[in-house]
């Protein structure tokens, strides 16, 4: 009895749920690590969107913890301050938030939860008492939010999930719709629907209030257990096959004659009749990365090569292939359409019979748009990552120039702002190096006005600042701010031997400033000259955002420029000729939405490149704009300010973009984005992540435990596949704590073709494998959702595991003979299900 009612006194003590404040991220709820709200933000705008004025995701807000039910957050920024408080009182959240204003002219403010949508999926809503839309997900295809929302605005949502019942109570009615898929960036990657407040309004004086009560019921949780499952191993003598599907080509060439039916026989014997050629290891290189390539066959055919640069009346970048059953010829409009030749070649191969060959005929391509390129950032990993993601995407798809944002490095001219994002000179000028080496031209991008919290870093370099209390921006009055941005770019220069220089000045004004364009037009009228002035003195192209230079209604959106006068005399002050990124994200299909602000710069003799972000509406609408318009085209990255391959994989659809971009910059394709008959996500990972295939089948081992269901293939790897073994979820219910297989063989590669049960949010880890080898080592990998694997209703591509039928096949590298294997659960939301086990020699 003593023992029951110490139970109960636990259980009583036990909150309902856990919940945390964080700066920038704002509110997340959980039960039982099941998230129910998976972040929260506010923003303050102007009516119609034409401005905002503070948003709390990526911005810093002040956190007190009172306690451990208790946590106080508070802002201010310029004219936008406020507070919010949490308080759990017993099942309840009650969270009080204020929005303070002290500009002339009254905001509105945006405030929304994030719901995390996998833990009500499942589930019901009621919205004021009524039944709300089914919460089942599906496609819509309208933009905005009408055909997203569950129900008419509401003050009390009720709803149901296999692990609680969550109420939220608010003292305004609230709009909730599903967000998964929407187009804005808060939504990327996620698995969320928006409860929130679209527009409380807010003045001098009369700030804007919101309450909201979280109820909490939670259900009882049922216990998983370990479970060994008996198996044993089968030998296969095709556990992996050679892919001999037809090539994809992409971007796709203006004109193609190609014969597969009658190839040439790929042999790397060679002749070169017509002497020496050029770049060729652009083709073998390609090659190797999509094939085992085998030992030249001495007594196979030679094939006849004839290459170089000849003038084909195409664009800078055109070529002409022209391949016979016994000989290949590559000629390129100078020497950067020679090179893209060759990487076409490789594209074309395929794999017949055991051996690689190229289909016969022509193929004649070249650019739509002359300049072609991508933003991306730097850092400490930035060189191996970008020779990786050129070498395998970005040459591919005939990219021609990369916009670097290179602030973060250890410049001799601002000592002490080093941070673990910082790239060492010595790695920058490699960097740059290497780009010219490929024959892509890189521009330097160094922010020089706002967003200057590179300079500010470790509490560095304030005196410079326009406003202390708000580290964002330099202020250009100050002499020494202006004799620092020329040390740092006169370094830059000498450093990297640019051609252009980019000087950002986007956004300049976003933060700790007063709502003063004139203040800003006059600033901006006496430092532009200053650092256009700076690019002639070195003989270099001056470079800008467009944004500030643009009012509202000469463009879509991203026109900062305050008004017509005041966005005029910004202009009026650059050279002529200066180049314009000319940045619009709006989702889009319509070119004409863009060609405002592309003939106005070129009207006022600038050279704009449209600048696009990575919604499929916005690319073909912007690209194809560029195209009419003719003018260049720049795909922008915004994942985090280093650039790595962990942060390409946080928001792989900005990379997969490029893919899309491609189509429209170099192709000029009409087709929609929905209707060019590919994924661009999965066709990045399979350029990016894609392991050679082999070109005969290779010996392995099935792992049974039970009567096989049927035979699966995915991308090359050969699957039995049985009633699948499933870790528990809290969501899913049913499965094993940890599942433990005696997997006893030797192998070079364990295969396992996994799902998962219910969808989770990308980088999610699903689960965590780990094999014991005879060495008495262990090899470990974890299963992330999007990256690895998702789920059956979730048919998005993943990036970097193949998947075929909802099935995905996940690599483990075995450096010795496999002992044991045993796979446990890395959260307790998506249970993971195995379908199959491979291994491979």
């Amino acid at each position: 009895m003593e023992e029951m009612l110490a139970a109960i006194l636990i259980a009583s003590q036990t909150p309902a749920f856990d919940f945390d404040v964080a700066s920038g991220r704002g509110l997340s709820v959980k039960v039982r690590g099941v998230p129910v709200v998976d972040g929260s933000w506010f923003q303050f705008y102007e009516r119609g969107y034409t401005k905002g004025y503070y948003a709390s995701r990526g911005t810093g807000q002040k956190i007190d913890r009172v306690d451990a039910d208790t946590v106080r957050m508070s802002f201010a920024d310029g004219p936008a301050s406020g507070q919010a408080s949490f308080r759990r009182e017993g099942n309840r959240l009650v969270a009080d938030y204020r929005f303070e204003w002290t500009g002339e002219n009254p905001v509105l403010i945006e405030k929304g939860d994030l719901v995390w949508a996998p833990a009500f999926a499942q589930g019901s809503m009621t919205a004021d008492g009524n039944a709300a839309r089914s919460l089942s997900r599906r496609t819509y295809d309208q933009p905005g939010i009408a055909q997203r929302r569950f129900s008419p605005d509401a003050s009390r949502y009720v709803l149901d999930s296999p692990v609680a019942t969550v109420t939220v109570q608010a003292d305004r009615p609230l709009t909730f719709f599903d967000a998964r898929g929407y187009d804005q960036t808060w939504a990327e990657g996620t698995q969320v629907w928006w409860l929130g407040a679209l527009a409380l309004e807010a003045s001098q004086g009369s700030p804007a209030t919101l309450r909201q009560e979280w109820t909490i019921e939670p259900k009882a949780a049922g216990e998983a257990a370990p479970r060994t499952v008996p198996v044993r191993m089968v030998p296969a003598q095709d556990a992996k096959v050679p892919d001999e599907s037809l090539p994809l080509l992409v971007p796709r060439p203006k004109t193609v004659q190609l014969d597969y039916s009658k190839p040439l026989a790929f042999n790397a014997r060679f002749t070169y009749p017509a002497g020496r050629v050029r770049f060729m290891a652009d083709f073998t290189q390609a090659l190797a990365r999509r094939f085992q390539l085998p030992a030249p066959d001495p007594k196979g055919n030679s094939i006849a090569v004839d290459a170089g640069v000849s003038k084909l009346g195409f664009k800078p970048g055109g070529y002409r292939i022209t391949v016979t059953p016994n000989s290949i010829t590559v000629l390129g409009e100078e020497d950067e359409g020679l090179r893209n030749g060759w990487r076409r070649l490789a594209q074309m191969a395929f794999v017949r019979n055991g051996r690689i060959h190229l289909p016969t005929g022509t193929v004649l391509d070249q650019p739509t748009l002359n300049w072609r390129g991508v933003h991306l950032f730097v850092g400490p990993t930035a060189r191996a990552f970008h020779r990786k993601l050129w070498d395998r995407v970005l040459l591919p798809m005939g990219y021609n120039h990369a916009v670097l944002q290179c602030e973060r490095s250890d410049w001799k001219a601002a000592p002490g702002i080093a941070t673990p994002l910082t790239m060492k000179r010595a790695d920058l000028k490699s960097l740059f190096e290497m780009y010219r080496n490929l024959g892509v031209d890189p521009i330097p991008l160094i922010q020089s006005w706002g967003h200057m919290e590179w300079l500010f870093a470790n509490g560095r370099n304030t005196n410079l600042a326009f406003n202390k209390d708000v580290l964002y921006s330099i202020d250009p009055r100050k002499p020494e701010a202006r004799k620092t941005m020329e040390a740092i770019w006169d370094e830059a220069i000498a450093l990297l031997e640019p051609k252009t220089l980019h000087f950002g000045l986007d956004e300049v004004d976003m933060r700790g400033w007063p709502d003063d364009p004139e203040l800003v037009t006059t600033l901006w009228e006496d430092y532009l000259p200053f650092l256009t002035g700076l690019a002639k003195r070195h003989g270099k192209d001056p470079m800008l955002w467009g944004d500030k230079m643009l009012a509202p209604g000469e463009a879509p959106d991203a026109a900062l420029g305050d008004s017509r006068e005041h966005a005029a005399r910004r202009r009026k002050v650059l050279p002529p000729n200066t180049w314009i990124a000319d940045w619009h994200y709006k989702a889009d299909l319509n070119p004409r939405a863009f060609y405002p602000s592309l003939e106005l710069f070129k009207r006022e003799g600038f050279r704009p490149i449209a600048s696009g972000w990575f919604l499929p509406e916005n690319v073909k609408g912007l690209a194809t704009a560029a195209d009419i318009q003719r003018t260049g085209y720049l795909q922008t990255t915004w994942a985090g300010y280093e650039s790595s391959e962990e942060n390409m994989l946080k928001a792989l659809p900005q990379f997969s973009a490029m893919i899309l971009a491609a189509e429209y910059a170099w192709a000029g394709r009409e087709e929609t984005p929905a209707n060019l008959g590919y994924d661009p996500t999965e066709q990045f990972r399979r350029m990016y992540f894609g392991n050679p295939s082999p070109l005969s089948k290779t010996p392995g081992f099935f792992v049974r435990w039970g009567e096989p269901l049927k035979t699966s293939t995915v991308e090359g790897i050969r699957f039995q596949t049985f009633a699948p073994l499933a870790l528990g979820s809290a969501l899913a219910g049913g499965g094993a704590s940890v599942l433990n297989l005696p997997v006893k063989e030797k192998g070079r590669s364990l295969w396992l073709a996994v799902d998962t049960a219910v969808q989770a949010n990308d980088g999610e880890a699903t689960a965590l494998v780990e094999a014991k080898l005879a060495d008495g080592s262990t090899a470990r990998r974890y299963i992330r959702y999007g990256q690895d694997v998702r789920a059956q209703d979730d048919t998005a591509a993943t990036t970097l595991a193949p998947r075929k039928d909802g099935m995905s096949a996940v690599r483990l590298g075995l450096p010795a003979p496999i002992v044991s294997l045993s796979i446990r659960p890395g959260s307790p939301l998506s249970g993971l299900r195995v379908h199959g086990i491979t291994l491979t020699d």
